[in-house]
């Protein structure tokens, strides 16, 4: 009985070439998106389960003010495993870039500018899982200034000689490499290139700098410097732990900073998709952006299951008589639905197959459109495999029962005198009801691609209240938190003052500053007491750190007061400059009345000098608050150039040559401005790339099903449209009569489509602190190209049908 379905079933497929491709290839098409979003899937819920202990490990995180940050004072963890005998082990970790200096050869010298060098306690080997290939494994980094590296980083600095015993230099102090180990896989919230011990995170600023940061970590309860990480025992309760933070902050942080200070733990699986919480190791992934990638890829294989039904619902039609046959043959029904589930399978096993080898090729640009870099291998992981055979019955069944029961329904009586009247009124209702459904998804996707390319072309369009074209922008010292705390040597202010005289010997440069960190890159938080305020008010305020001539530099409009100048020797200690929100946030009053205002910055206190318009420092996904502006040299970090277009390559060269004079132990590693802002919309940019390329898969596919569906339409009105071209019927009226049952339909998807397409894109865009306006032209466009694709698809079959001969028309039986 089996081996006859599967007979007929093949039989079908082949008898039927036309409607059984368009059935291939559109539920291939749904299928292979979800092959790819359930490899994407896997892997983003996959992060950190590599580690052996992961369910006993959990991160801090810390609330203070409206902030969820995922790091804590430093002083923590050297408390944690005394007040909480639930936690067995306690480690912190602290990341900064590093210029790195490696002895290739002779005393040369070459110079690197490394990312993720992670300072951390030896306990973190005790914690976190490491493959150790060279070196000793016993007592890692509790020896000061040794250091463990990747195997990656090991064959970049000393290619195939072995790295232990080799000595790297580090911001110019010397470290000895006494391990190398595998790096971390891609699905770790956090990645290495080196280990370092921890309290060598001070040794690498100058003194007193160092002896200024070991003693203010000692007793500073409220700067967000490190992620610590806790190990609980086996069977302890990480609520309970939560509930003991509060009776933690009364016991061991100082009276006078509790106020608005709480703590909890947060399990290592949660960390990477939960992208509210800040200070995070890496960017966290978007449950958002999973939800609307699992719910496009859903769509999809909708639209695709949708064409399967209309078509063999459609082309059940036309088998009615073998239908009756078989019935009054004896077929009892579950035969004939078995017979007709079998063909579903069928169709859908050959789709499936093609799937999976489209998937192996389009698996290049998963990884382009999402930034990840998943081998094929991920394509064949029992998760996977299990997950989309799962997918393929269930689609099967669910695109195979409607037509398999609507088919076998039929009364024998009409089934051989062909299927009229009631009987079939009911399935082209239903048929009707699924493309509108389609034709719906289409314009939904569709209007959702523009806006989504609407609100990305807003952000990267947007005035920032500062210039950023022209703007090169080079590291001067490691973005490193501790340079908050502390004060830049003489010797290296000397350098940069020197750097920048020297500069304006270049004809292409015509302006150049220093500051703490570059726009989109936001800046440190700290507490700030404004006049008519107290501490008990514990506001915090980001606090920008900047250079004479940055003002001028980025171009930012003073509307009341001055800028820093030289010409007053207090500036650096006692001027603050502020925006026009921290006038209204502060009740300042107008601008002009905020001057003369005071401002306690932890200690240091002066006056407003100078009111600007609101520029964005801080990432357009935050929304613009009140701004101090400070000169702190200890807090610099970046230069910023602005030079003019002419010969680019030959200015960054001869700037490059007088920073390697300056700076010898600094990597010159420059950057557009407009290229770094540009980077920070990564997400969005995937997001806008995701849906419009299966809004152009959705939108294929659905042509390929009104196209089928003009076919069986053109095929059952064919003695029709040759009794009306008898008559006299013109080629576009008739044309017009087999395309108007789809345009009606198109329109009722608009109707359905719009509002919910409003409603999605609206919740979108609420998450953006600067957002752009829905236009009603984005959800007309989708309607006219989804009208104008469906019109261009079956035009050609229903042209075609309006050509034919007549007289074939009306002997066909």
């Amino acid at each position: 009985m089996l081996k006859n379905y599967i007979k007929i079933a093949i039989r079908n497929l082949f008898k039927h070439k036309t409607f059984s491709l368009i059935n291939v290839i559109g539920l291939a098409g749904g299928l292979t998106c979800c092959l790819l979003i359930f490899v994407f899937v896997n892997d983003e819920l996959s992060y950190d389960k590599f580690q052996s202990k992961k369910d006993r490990i959990y991160r801090l995180q810390y609330f203070i003010s409206d902030f969820n940050i995922g790091s804590v004072p430093p002083v923590f963890a050297e408390h944690l495993n005394d007040f909480f005998p639930e936690v067995e082990k306690t480690t912190r970790l602290f990341t900064r870039d590093v210029s790195v200096q490696v002895d290739v050869r002779d005393g040369e010298l070459k110079k690197f500018e490394e990312e993720n060098i992670f300072f951390t306690d030896s306990s973190t080997f005790e914690i976190f899982d490491f493959q150790f290939l060279e070196g000793s494994a016993e007592l890692p980094l509790q020896e000061p200034f040794t250091a463990i590296i990747t195997k990656q980083l090991a064959e970049k600095y000393f290619g195939s000689q072995s790295p232990i015993g080799q000595i790297i230099k580090m911001e110019g102090k010397p470290f000895r490499v006494s391990a190398v180990v595998a790096a971390y896989p891609t699905n770790s919230h956090f990645h290495f290139n080196a280990l370092v011990p921890y309290q060598n995170m001070y040794d690498l600023e100058p003194e007193p700098l160092a002896t200024g940061l070991r003693q203010n970590f000692k007793l500073n309860w409220m700067v967000s410097h490190s992620p610590t990480y806790v190990l609980l025992k086996e069977g302890a309760n990480p609520e309970f732990v939560n509930t003991r933070f509060a009776d933690f902050v009364t016991e061991k942080i100082p009276e006078n900073m509790q106020k608005g200070q709480s703590f909890k733990i947060q399990p290592l699986l949660d960390i990477h998709l939960n992208d509210e919480v800040g200070a995070q190791l890496e960017p966290a992934g978007s449950r958002v952006f999973l939800f609307v990638f699992m719910a496009v890829g859903a769509l999809t294989l909708l639209i695709a299951c949708i064409n399967f039904v209309n078509l063999s619902t459609a082309r059940s039609l036309q088998r009615t008589k073998e239908i009756g046959m078989r019935k009054v043959m004896g077929a009892w029904r579950g035969s004939l639905v078995a017979q007709f589930l079998g063909e579903s399978f069928v169709t859908a096993g050959v789709a499936a197959v093609v799937a999976y080898i489209s998937s192996v090729f389009l698996l290049p640009v998963l990884n382009e459109v999402t930034g990840k870099e998943l081998e094929l291998s991920a394509l064949y992981r029992p998760e996977i495999v299990v997950g989309f055979v799962g997918l393929f019955l269930v689609t099967s069944l669910l695109a195979g029962l409607y037509p398999a029961f609507f088919a076998t329904r039929i009364s024998p009586i009409y089934s051989l005198k062909g299927l009229s009247g009631s009987q079939a009124k009911g399935g082209l209702s239903f048929r009707k009801g699924l493309i509108v459904i389609q034709f719906s998804i289409s314009i939904l996707l569709i209007s959702g691609t523009l806006i989504v390319y609407d609100q990305l072309n807003f952000l990267q369009n947007k005035p920032l209240g500062l210039n950023k074209d022209h703007i090169v922008t080079a590291p001067v010292m490691s973005a490193n938190f501790n340079n908050v705390f502390g004060a830049v040597s003489q010797d290296k202010r000397k350098a940069m003052d020197a750097f920048e005289a020297e500069l304006a010997g270049i004809p292409g440069v015509t302006a150049s500053t220093l500051s703490a960190g570059v726009p989109g890159g936001g800046v440190a938080h700290r507490n700030v007491i404004p006049d008519g305020f107290t501490s008990e008010d514990h506001l915090l305020a980001p606090v920008l750190s900047v250079d004479y001539d940055f003002v001028s530099t980025y171009g930012i409009e003073i509307i009341a007061g001055r800028d820093f100048s030289k010409e007053f020797e207090t500036d650096p200690q006692a001027a603050f400059i502020i925006n026009k929100t921290a006038v209204d946030t502060y009740d300042f009053g107008t601008p002009e009345e905020a001057l003369g205002r005071s401002i306690n910055m932890e200690g240091k206190i002066g006056k407003v000098i100078g009111v600007t318009q609101d520029f964005n420092f801080m990432p357009l996904s935050q929304a613009m608050g009140p701004m101090i502006v400070d000169i702190r040299v200890a807090a610099f970090t970046h230069f910023s150039f602005k030079i003019n277009n002419q010969n680019i390559p030959q200015t960054l060269s001869e700037i490059e040559g007088i920073w390697n004079k300056h700076f010898p132990t600094e990597t010159f590693a420059a950057q557009f401005l407009d290229e770094q802002l540009a980077q920070s919309y990564g997400e969005q940019e995937q997001l806008g790339h995701l849906i419009s390329n299966f809004s152009i898969l959705a939108i294929l596919i659905s042509c390929l099903g009104s196209y089928g569906m003009i076919m069986f339409i053109a095929g059952q009105k064919m003695k029709e449209v040759g009794i009306r071209k008898v008559l006299g019927a013109s080629v576009s009226g008739l044309v017009l009569m087999l395309s108007q049952r789809f345009v009606l339909l198109a329109i009722g998807a608009m109707l359905i489509a719009i509002p919910a397409a409003y409603y999605l894109a609206n919740s979108w865009l609420d998450e953006f602190a600067y957002r752009v306006d829905i236009s009603y032209w984005n959800f007309g466009i989708a309607s006219l190209v989804t009208i104008a694709l469906v019109l261009v698809t079956i035009s050609f079959q229903s042209i075609r049908t309006a050509t034919a001969n007549p007289v074939k028309s009306l002997r066909q039986e």
